[in-house]
C-alpha cells in the first residue's frame, strides 16, 4: 500500500501539473451557464420531486437466458434504498422508445457487466442514445443526470472521446481499493455532498470495490482532447501492477458521473467469489452514493401523467430470480439477484396489450 501511495503522489503532481479544464469556447460556457442556472434554481423546495424514477440500461450476456438481457438487482435495491424506482431500458431497444422512456424518467444509470463497446451492438448504442439525449435536455435547461458503473464509466468515456480504442487493460478485478483524489475531488459535487466520513474512508480505505478488466488510463484523459474539455478527473486508482487508471469522473458542464467502481456492492452482493467489503462503514458508502444520484433526480422533473401507465413500466412486472447460487461446482457467481427481460418485441406486445385492454 505504501508504494501505492508513493506513486499516487508523484501522478498526482504530473496530472495537476497538465491542468486538464482548457476552456474550449463559447458553447461550453453557454452549457455551463445552463447547468448552473437550472442547479440553482432547484433549491426552491416546491421543485423537488418525491417520486423520482431512474432508468436502467439492461443487456445481453450471463445469467440472462438465450435471447433476454438483464439487470442485476443490486442496482436497483441500490436505488430503491435512497427512494427511487426503476424503469427499465432495455438493450435492444429502438432510438425512438429509449426516446420517449428518457422523457418518463428522471435519471439514468448505466451498470457494470461486460459488453462490445462499438456502433452495432445494442447496449452500446442504447447507451450513445442516453448519452446525446442526457447534453440536448441538460442544454436546453431540463436538469437530468446520467451516472455510469464500471462498465457504465467505460461506455461513458468511449463516446464522450469518441475514441474506441481508448480504454485498455488492467489487473483490477476483485481488487477493493482506496481512491486517491485529484486536487478536483473535494470540490467536486460528487465527493462534496458527501458526509465527511464517508469521504475520508473512500480515501483511506479499500471500500470501493474495483471488479474490472478494462479501465481508462490517467495518460489516456490527458492525450485525448474531446474527453479532457468533458470531464474532471476527481480520483486515480492503482491495479496490482501498479498501472494508474481513473477510478472517478464527473463532467464539467453537464450532471453526469462515472465510477469505475462499485459502490453498489458494497451491501447488496454477497458472492464468497469475491472480496468484497461488508463492513458498516463500506455499508454507509453504498447508502450515500446512492442518495447522491436520486437526490439529483429529485431536481428531474419528467412524469408520467397516467398512473395506470406508469405501473406497467416498472421493474416489478418482469421476473426477478435468484442468480447467487452457482450451478456446477467451481463456476463463479456475480450476482445474488437478477431481473431478466424478454426481446423489446414481446415486451411491447405485452405493454401494448395492457393499454388496449384498459381502454375497453
Amino acid at each position: 500500500m505504501a508504494l501505492r501511495r508513493a506513486i499516487l503522489v508523484v501522478l498526482l503532481g504530473a496530472l495537476s501539473a497538465l491542468a486538464i479544464r482548457p476552456d474550449s469556447g463559447e458553447a461550453r460556457g453557454m452549457s455551463s451557464m445552463l447547468y448552473k442556472r437550472k442547479r440553482d434554481k432547484q433549491t426552491d423546495k416546491e421543485r423537488t420531486n418525491m417520486r423520482p424514477i431512474i432508468g436502467v440500461v439492461s443487456q445481453e450476456g450471463d445469467p440472462a437466458p438465450k435471447g433476454h438481457t438483464y439487470i442485476a438487482a443490486s442496482y436497483i435495491k441500490f436505488l430503491e434504498a435512497a427512494g427511487a424506482r426503476v424503469i427499465p431500458i432495455l438493450a435492444d431497444m429502438p432510438p425512438e422508445e429509449v426516446e420517449r422512456r428518457f422523457k418518463l424518467v428522471n435519471g439514468i444509470l448505466v451498470p457494470g457487466g461486460s459488453q462490445v463497446l462499438r456502433p452495432g451492438h445494442g447496449f452500446y448504442d442504447v447507451t450513445s442514445k442516453i448519452f446525446e439525449l442526457t447534453l440536448k435536455a441538460n442544454d436546453h435547461g431540463d436538469f437530468f443526470p446520467l451516472h455510469g458503473t464500471c462498465l457504465g464509466f467505460e461506455t461513458l468515456a468511449v463516446i464522450a472521446s469518441k475514441n474506441h480504442s481508448i480504454l485498455s487493460e488492467f489487473d483490477a478485478e476483485n481488487l477493493p481499493s482506496p481512491l486517491f483524489p485529484t486536487d478536483k475531488a473535494e470540490k467536486s459535487e460528487f465527493f462534496s455532498v458527501l458526509p465527511h466520513k464517508v469521504y475520508e474512508n473512500l480515501l483511506t480505505k479499500p471500500y470501493a470495490m474495483e471488479n474490472h478488466v478494462n479501465g481508462l488510463a490517467w495518460t489516456a484523459i490527458a492525450e485525448n482532447p474531446t474527453l479532457v474539455d468533458f470531464f474532471d478527473v476527481l480520483t486515480l486508482s492503482i491495479d496490482r501492477g501498479g498501472r494508474t487508471y481513473v477510478s472517478t469522473m464527473e463532467a464539467i458542464d453537464y450532471p453526469i458521473t462515472a465510477t469505475q467502481w462499485h459502490p453498489e456492492k458494497n451491501a447488496y452482493e454477497w458472492t464468497l467469489d469475491k472480496d468484497i467489503p461488508h463492513n458498516p462503514e463500506a455499508i454507509v458508502i453504498t447508502q450515500e452514493v446512492g442518495n447522491f444520484f436520486v437526490n439529483r433526480a429529485r431536481r428531474n422533473q419528467h412524469n408520467i401523467a397516467n398512473h395506470d401507465d406508469e405501473v406497467d413500466l416498472l421493474i416489478y412486472n418482469f421476473d426477478l430470480v435468484y442468480t447467487g447460487k452457482a450451478k456446477f461446482e467451481g463456476e463463479e457467481v456475480d450476482f445474488d439477484e437478477s431481473y431478466f427481460f424478454p426481446p423489446w418485441e414481446k415486451v411491447r406486445e405485452v405493454e401494448e396489450a395492457k393499454r388496449q385492454a384498459r381502454s375497453a
